[in-house]
């Protein structure tokens, strides 16, 4: 098949969770059929880091959206009744690129992962089209309102409102969706009157594979891995420094962690004043960082669909202490193969007794292993993907007049 895969983050290198999805998905379907990628990235550097991709692909279009750009777009779409989100993602010379790929060639299948996405082909006919939805975005937006105070809390339900509203409208315009997990599916389905398919999230099980000669990790060290200016990430590091780390230091008075991901925020970067908290920054390989702790944690306050630090520290033979919202959606069993905790008391009792056992915390590290490898290999669930996209083709077909932000 001839298919045309479109995505908000230029998917490579696949070191990111918004760019982990996508790649996976675009090497899979490139075994069998020729695929057309059409992405954004917000630089020229990451296009240029970017261009491994084309190894995985047949073409590949990148549209530039700069800062500047992106955020005035967005800031100009306020007031209106398109999200601002979508106003972000919108690259004219991308949008042009897309046009005329559809004009000039016929398409087999369309796949678009992010909803942010789908105005550059919603109106299309011509083809089969799949909206991977990955998470229920307009829910994101209604968390963020729950925990802001006004104003803030009224712009996050604004654009919550804004985006549930193109959720909708996409779920009309195309053939099929999917998204990440059972609970994404369960709020999508409140509003997108379509067949969704459950896609969970993988993890390259060759890559983040335990390393026979690592060193033993360091019995009184914790990590927390992510994109550190991403704003859930960056209210869980300062929740996991101001409420957890307290009071597990009551109990393991020597614990140190590290929080290790890209661009922390100005916020992140000031918990590294206290001594006994590092902050990294941008690493090459978290593997490492992975191997020297002796359990990963994910205390996300807010989190939507499935989290691949979870995942990769599994993979990696590290016990996880997760909340509740970061281990949903994994196919998991609590009290086996992972630790989950809500309140502080709770989440750092739970880290200092895989701390301080080292039975237990080997249980735990056997366990995640072996979950994972069951049930989140990338190749047994992409295999999904062929069923989305050969399905009955739509009755109607015509030219693409797009919908425009």
């Amino acid at each position: 098949m001839n298919v045309l895969f479109l995505c908000h983050r230029l998917p490579f290198p696949p070191k990111r969770g918004g760019k982990i999805r996508p790649f996976n998905m675009i090497r899979r379907l490139s075994r069998e059929h020729r695929v057309t990628v059409a992405t954004v990235a917000r630089s020229r550097d990451e296009i240029r880091e970017g261009e491994g991709l084309r190894e995985h692909c047949h073409r590949l279009h990148v549209g530039l959206v700069t800062g500047p750009a992106g955020w005035a777009r967005f800031a100009l779409a306020v007031p209106g009744r398109y999200p601002s989100t979508f106003a972000y993602f919108y690259s004219p010379p991308l949008w042009r690129t897309v046009q005329g790929l559809l004009a000039r060639e016929r398409f087999d299948a369309i796949m678009v992962h992010c909803s942010s996405m789908g105005p550059y082909v919603a109106a299309h006919t011509g083809c089969r089209k799949v909206m991977d939805f990955g998470d229920a975005d307009s829910e994101k937006w209604f968390e963020y309102a729950r925990r802001a105070r006004p104003p803030l809390s009224l712009g996050f339900r604004w654009e919550g409102a804004r985006v549930r509203r193109w959720e909708r409208e996409l779920g009309r315009r195309f053939d099929a969706c999917s998204v990440i997990s059972a609970h994404e599916r369960d709020v999508l389905a409140g509003h997108v009157d379509k067949p969704i398919a459950v896609i969970p999230n993988g993890v390259d099980l060759e890559y983040f594979r335990p390393r026979p000669d690592a060193p033993p990790p360091h019995p009184r060290r914790i990590v927390f891995t992510g994109n550190m200016s991403y704003a859930p990430n960056v209210d869980a590091a300062r929740h996991l420094a101001a409420d957890v780390l307290p009071r597990l230091r009551r109990r393991v008075p020597e614990v140190e962690l590290f929080i290790v991901g890209m661009d922390p925020s100005a916020a992140v970067r000031r918990l590294a004043e206290s001594g006994s908290v590092v902050v990294t920054g941008r690493v090459d390989d978290v593997r490492p960082f992975l191997e020297s702790a002796a359990v990963s944690v994910a205390p996300l306050r807010v989190a939507r669909g499935l989290q691949n630090k979870v995942l990769e520290a599994m993979a990696m033979r590290v016990p996880v202490v997760a909340s509740p919202a970061a281990a949903r959606g994994i196919d998991a069993v609590p009290g086996r193969d992972l630790v989950v905790a809500d309140d502080p008391d709770a989440f750092a009792g739970a880290v200092a007794d895989l701390m301080t056992d080292g039975a237990r915390r080997e249980r735990y590290a056997e366990a995640g292993r072996a979950c994972v490898m069951a049930n989140h290999s990338w190749d047994r669930l992409l295999g999904r993907l062929d069923d989305l996209l050969v399905a009955e083709p739509p009755v109607s077909a015509g030219p693409d007049r797009g919908v425009r932000a």
